[in-house]
């Protein structure tokens, strides 16, 4: 049977015990303070202070006759020593508070490299949302059922994928860092969290759908040449403008510059911000090498950026998925694109003067049509949303899509893996794992299948005639 330990039970981390007040035995009006205060790293220390020297009016020595001057004195000494130990581990404890926690965390990202960008597009909702709600809430006293009410709140008030991103995102990661600096116990209560189920939002799990080719050729031809129309997907009743008429496919992708931009998503299969930060000058059409250097990326929520990611101070960019990757365009693509750039130069005369705080390159391939800068990504979102539905594309279908459908078709005509990954700027693991559509028939499966069975049932057919 466990015994309990004897003697007075152990102070939190950076606590100060009141002291132990005695007389001095030698000099008369003065006291002595002593006791063992513990710092942030868990340390205990005896620290013994006097009474300090007072004087009245006159000059004459005022004697303590509580031991309070000698009191303040420990508690001074005791403060400024566990103060000078503080560390990252000691930053924090249970009793500090969830916005302490977030701001330690920020600083840990910032530690380990992570994107500014990234911590900004986390910060509007923990500081619109989660911190005047939760934040002077202990750390400590969070469990699983607090999370779960988190993220129900975070639901109704922002909807969308606002819980997931909170839980996967933030909290998830937030807490992993209280409990590495000792701040937590072991044990993550955002782990068994549940999220809440969407009243109006369903998220398709596997992410964007796969398109097989003959719905790729009928969208190419579509964007430039349908006829068919292409009304609005408001669901608002809105009521139309006198002698409004609606669009067609073809007519919808030319008042908005989508067409080429579709055929260019296919063909190179590259993420929607990749695409968009594409400039006239990354095309050798000589050699037909793409060789991109920035994307356009959302900060602070809603701005659209251009990111140079081949500067020198961008290191953070060139991993991954924004790294710069050459490709080589077909030359029926360039032809198309040679004929976009001399189209472009009447375009751009139509263009206000450029902005003095223009962070973009004037020769962006696909620019937004009111003053040339970046494309918001949301809205382009919205415009192939409604062409597929004029369309009558299959659900799921995005432009994420069309660079599942190069994977998938890369890896069927035999391809090299490296090859394909290369293209798609992944590495062979991802690829196989998500761009590629798995669980179909393959004729050349059912050949060796064949191939393997076949003498067997020519004997059973030659036995049973014969």
């Amino acid at each position: 049977m466990e015994q309990n330990k004897r003697g007075r039970p152990g102070l939190d981390p950076g606590s100060v015990p009141e002291p132990n007040l005695k007389p001095h035995p030698g000099q008369p009006g003065v006291w002595t303070a002593s006791g063992r205060p513990r710092d942030w790293n868990g340390n205990y220390r005896r620290i013994t202070r006097s009474s300090p020297p007072e004087t009245d009016t006159r000059g004459r020595a005022k004697p303590d006759r509580t031991g309070e001057r000698a009191r303040r004195a420990f508690l001074d000494a005791a403060q400024e020593w566990i103060d000078s130990s503080v560390t990252l581990a000691g930053a924090l404890n249970k009793r500090s508070t969830l916005s302490q926690l977030w701001a330690a965390y920020k600083g840990d990202l910032r530690k380990r490299g992570r994107l500014e960008e990234t911590i900004k597009n986390y910060e509007p909702m923990m500081r619109d949302t989660v911190i005047p709600k939760y934040g002077h809430r202990e750390i400590g006293l969070i469990n699983t059922a607090v999370i779960e009410d988190m993220l129900d709140h975070v639901g109704r008030e922002r909807g969308g994928s606002g819980p997931r991103i909170l839980k996967e995102n933030i909290l998830s990661g937030m807490f992993r860092f209280g409990i590495r600096v000792g701040a937590l116990p072991p044990g993550n209560p955002v782990r068994e969290a549940l999220l809440p189920k969407p009243s109006n939002f369903s998220r398709r799990r596997g992410g964007a759908a796969f398109m097989d080719s003959a719905t790729v050729e009928r969208l190419l031809i579509g964007v430039y040449t349908s006829t068919a129309p292409c009304p609005t997907l408001d669901a608002r009743a809105v009521k139309p403008a006198r002698n409004y008429q609606v669009p067609t496919v073809a007519q919808f992708c030319d008042t908005y510059d989508v067409a080429d931009w579709v055929l260019f998503v296919a063909a190179t299969g590259w993420r929607l911000g990749q695409t968009l930060g594409v400039c006239e000058s990354d095309i050798d059409f000589d050699t037909g090498i793409l060789t991109p250097r920035g994307a356009v990326r959302t900060r602070d929520g809603s701005a659209q950026v251009w990111t140079d990611y081949t500067a020198h101070d961008a290191e953070d960019l060139n991993q991954d998925k924004f790294i710069s990757k050459s490709v080589q365009l077909p030359q029926l693509v360039l032809d198309v694109l040679a004929a976009r750039i001399s189209r472009l130069k009447k375009v751009r005369l139509a263009l206000p003067p450029r902005p003095d705080d223009a962070n973009w390159p004037q020769d962006l391939l696909f620019f937004d049509l009111d003053d040339g800068g970046p494309r918001n990504l949301k809205s382009m979102g919205a415009r192939w949303r409604r062409l597929a539905a004029a369309l009558g594309l299959p659900a799921g279908v995005s432009p994420h899509s069309l660079r599942k459908h190069l994977g998938t078709e890369g890896i069927s005509a035999g391809l090299d893996v490296t090859k394909v990954a290369d293209q798609l700027g992944n590495t062979s693991r991802v690829l196989r794992k998500s761009y590629v559509r798995r669980h179909q028939p393959h004729a050349d499966v059912t050949a060796m299948i064949s191939g393997k069975l076949g003498p067997a049932l020519d004997e059973v057919a030659r036995r049973r005639s014969g």
